[in-house]
């Protein structure tokens, strides 16, 4: 018995020296084991998703001092705090996604509490996108340009609602331009020397954030070059051009806003053709229809088909027949490209010899330097694919507007 209170003894008396010496050199380890520190978020919302800035509010309680409190976000620390309130904006990005969302407050102990927020990401059927619509507009009056328009002077309007611009700009604005020229045996001699010079001379007038583009075409493509801001590069090889075989218009206006889609900013096709398809597989209305998605400008450098065979303006073609085509059919095709052209916010012009030529490139290009740019995106969209018409209002007066007639409601 003695034995074993004395191994009692101790066996106590060593707790208690351990305890002692505890608390002696660790004078915080019993605040710490009896500290409270808890983090809860009001901000985020766990149940909506988080895009762009996002607002991160912790609410910190301890029964300590609180010498920082960290912000994490999808684990990556974003800032830290030292005082409240314990407040942070943070840009987390437009990508639909999860996020997380964890705040960490330190106490002078070495305590630590934490809240976590994870936001979930828009669910397929919920997702939307709102384009932004872009118009580039020409003022005119009496066939010279109104220059000097302000942000307040113009008005669009979509289903009857004037829409607010978000973006506004005045006079030069870069472009990226393919010059589409028909190089059909309708053209050669003397119409396809003109054709080429015009272009060379739009190119030499381009400047240095333009880009342009030069495909020439017949029933193929004859001559290509690569999208450049190298006017030497745009112009190389012209020499070697021949026209030859039929005119696959259709197609090749088609591949021509196709290739367009990748390029940023204002995008102009401009046409040099008289306008009639004899080879192409696609119809017009299949070039309409992407023209309306590209919303690329189209110019149409418009040559007779043959001496005196323009009639009404050059808006309806003679009679003519082919294996390829009836009578009927060259007329609605005719008049699709037309309605294409003018429905994108470019212009027909009409060229009554080939010595207009090289004044209609240089007038398209003065035309693109004093166009006004309109930017807005569109209120209450649908989402259902179909094309809604605009109108364009203007403050003064007895002026002309021309601008792309409408958009695709994707």
């Amino acid at each position: 018995m003695a034995a074993m209170d004395r191994s009692t003894g101790w066996s106590n008396l060593a707790s208690g020296l351990l305890l002692v010496l505890t608390c002696g050199l660790f004078p915080g380890a019993l605040a710490l084991a009896q500290t409270s520190l808890t983090v809860s978020l009001d901000s985020p919302d766990p149940f909506t998703p988080a895009n762009g800035m996002v607002r991160i509010e912790a609410v910190v309680v301890a029964d300590e001092p609180v010498e920082r409190v960290a912000f994490y976000v999808d684990s990556v620390v974003v800032g830290e705090l030292t005082e409240p309130p314990y407040h942070l904006e943070i840009d987390v990005g437009d990508e639909n996604r999860e996020h997380r969302f964890q705040v960490v407050a330190y106490g002078a102990s070495g305590a630590t509490g934490s809240g976590l927020v994870t936001t979930p990401k828009i669910r397929v059927d919920e997702e939307l996108s709102i384009t932004l619509q872009q118009l580039y507009v020409t003022v005119t009056r009496q066939g010279q340009p109104v220059l000097g328009l302000k942000r307040d002077d113009f008005a669009v309007i979509d289903r009857n609602t004037r829409q607010k611009l978000v973006t506004f700009t005045r006079g030069d604005i870069p472009f990226t331009a393919l010059v589409l020229l028909d190089s059909s045996v309708s053209m050669e001699g003397k119409k396809l020397k003109a054709a080429l010079g015009g272009a060379k001379a739009f190119f030499d007038g381009m400047r240095a954030l333009d880009e342009g583009k030069l495909l020439v075409f017949s029933d193929r493509i004859l001559h290509s070059t690569p999208f450049t801001t190298i006017p030497d590069v745009l112009t190389a090889g012209l020499d070697r051009i021949r026209a030859t075989g039929g005119t696959a218009l259709n197609d090749h206006l088609y591949l021509a806003l196709k290739q367009l889609e990748a390029r940023q900013g204002r995008r102009v096709v401009i046409l040099l053709s008289d306008g009639v398809d004899s080879h192409s597989v696609l119809p017009m209305t299949e070039v309409l229809n992407n023209a309306r998605r590209s919303q690329a400008l189209i110019y149409w450098l418009q040559l007779p088909y043959r001496r005196g065979a323009l009639i009404d303006g050059g808006r309806q073609l003679p009679k003519m027949a082919s294996a390829w085509r009836s009578s009927d059919d060259y007329q609605r095709q005719f008049a699709l490209l037309r309605r294409t052209v003018e429905e994108s916010g470019g212009r027909i012009q009409l060229l009554a010899s080939v010595d207009e030529i090289g004044n209609a490139f240089e007038g398209i290009l003065t035309e693109l330097r004093e166009q006004y740019a309109l930017g807005f995106y569109p209120e209450n969209p649908n989402h259902d694919g179909n094309w809604r018409r605009l109108k364009v209002r203007l403050r003064p007066s007895g002026v002309d507007i021309r601008c792309r007639e409408g958009y695709l409601d994707f």
